[in-house]
């Protein structure tokens, strides 16, 4: 497919697909438009947002939009990027938001669904899907980027709990797609991103979640670098019931207090929590301490409210050494004048015994995965962008490729860091089975 076509032919198509789909069309200016051309980051521009309400209008669709050769991207939660949203027709897949507990604890998920919604659909069955940090994120795009959620240790990847998709091919085929099913499909869309089709709903496998307790501990900014160690030798010790992410926060508002802040989950007592925290909790940096037993929806976060007034610039990638060198180059990003954010979530367990060529998130032997992100204005001149790098690089040479849904950058380069060789080529070889033409260009655009 063209990478664009003249403004006139691709307003033509859609006033032709709007009489084969009617109600279905948006033009710009109408409510469900700007809905449904919005995203997390910002307003998206597409000529037309298209809003199905069953995978055979999405094959409509696609088969409408490929003959007519009108560039296609989708929407699922949006949680993505507006450069992924820009001209030709978007589909949004904000209708497909069905929840649905069958037996033997599977749960079918719409594609357009929010984690916040499945959690609470859930929680009255004792059950939990391990999905994404916040209520807002949306199911399809976290699924097909691997989803590192706050249960990642004790019930691994989303990806790894995936068992079927429906599946809308770029020949418009509706397709149930599993691990008997079109199984090199399966293998690409459990960490391939949007590159293949569209995914308009999910079968994934269930935990039982009960028995959660969970919360937080702060610190105050005198020694960052040493809570960074206490919590890599705790969690180099716990079990894999014991989960938890360290972020190093700048002073962005009063309710977000600067310093380290552990947020911790664990399938077991408060006593138990109390006891693997030790080390942590004895460190005399300490200011705040808030544990109790919690349900899986209550660990899940309420994102900021409107459009961040910075862009996110850093790094992120998967450690397979938490060593004191790479903590050393962590914390010495935060010694720069732009505020800085720093993250390390925990890996290991359930994420680190799925083999490396099971799905296309590769990267298994990361002890965590970390991100560095310096805060620059939206506005802020060149220099400054250039400037918010300095440090990052030393701090990335501790990891090993990217984590796709931690990665706000585009391009060829950045494909090759988040995917290995051996991962990509496969990755290729089968969009260059399912979708030749490149209908599919998802931000991390993987050609065939």
């Amino acid at each position: 497919m063209s990478a664009a076509r003249p403004r006139l032919t691709v307003m033509s198509f859609v006033t032709e697909l709007s009489e084969r789909m009617p109600q279905r069309v948006h033009a710009p200016g109408t409510p469900e438009y700007e809905a449904g051309a919005h995203v997390f980051a910002g307003q998206g521009t597409p000529d037309a947002v298209v809003r199905p309400t069953s995978a055979t209008e999405v094959a409509e669709a696609v088969r409408s939009a490929v003959a007519a050769d009108v560039p296609l991207t989708v929407r699922s939660g949006g949680h993505g990027s507006p450069p992924a949203a820009a001209g030709g027709v978007m589909i949004d897949l904000s209708a497909l938001s069905s929840i649905e507990v069958a037996g033997d604890g599977l749960v079918h998920v719409g594609a357009g669904a929010h984690w916040g919604d499945v959690a609470a659909t859930l929680a009255p069955h004792g059950l939990g899907v391990t999905s994404g940090d916040t209520r807002d994120v949306g199911v399809g795009g976290l699924t097909l980027g691997g989803g590192i959620g706050w249960l990642v240790r004790t019930h691994g990847l989303t990806i790894d709990i995936l068992r079927r998709v429906e599946f809308v091919t770029a020949a418009g085929e509706v397709l149930e797609v599993d691990a008997e099913s079109h199984p090199d499909l399966f293998w690409a869309v459990r960490g391939g991103g949007g590159n293949f089709g569209v995914a308009t709903r999910f079968t994934y496998q269930a935990a039982h979640v009960e028995g959660l307790v969970g919360g937080r501990v702060m610190f105050d900014q005198s020694d960052a670098r040493a809570v960074l160690g206490a919590w890599r030798d705790v969690m180099r010790d716990g079990p894999d019931e014991l989960n938890s992410t360290l972020m190093v926060m700048p002073p962005l508002m009063p309710e977000m207090p600067a310093g380290p802040q552990l947020v911790v989950a664990l399938q077991g007592s408060e006593e138990e929590l109390r006891h693997l925290l030790r080390p942590l909790l004895s460190l005399p940096s300490v200011t705040h301490v808030s544990l109790a037993p919690v349900g899986y929806g209550d660990l899940l976060e309420d994102a900021p409210p409107g459009e961040p007034p910075f862009e996110l610039v850093g790094g992120n990638g998967f450690v397979p050494d938490l060593s004191d060198a790479a903590l050393d180059a962590f914390a010495a990003t935060l010694d720069h004048e732009i505020h800085t954010m720093l993250l390390l979530r925990a890996l290991g367990g359930a994420f680190s015994r799925v083999p490396a060529d099971a799905t296309a998130v590769a990267q298994r032997d990361g002890q965590a995965l970390v991100a560095v992100n310096r805060l620059v204005p939206a506005d802020a001149a060149p220099e400054a962008v250039a400037a918010a790098h300095e440090g990052i690089d030393a701090a990335m040479a501790f990891t090993n490729g990217r984590y796709s849904n931690f990665t706000p950058e585009f391009g060829a380069d950045i494909v090759t860091e988040i995917f290995p060789p051996e991962t990509l080529e496969r990755l290729r070889a089968v969009k260059r089975e399912v979708d030749p033409r490149d209908v599919f260009r998802a931000s991390h655009h993987i050609t065939p």
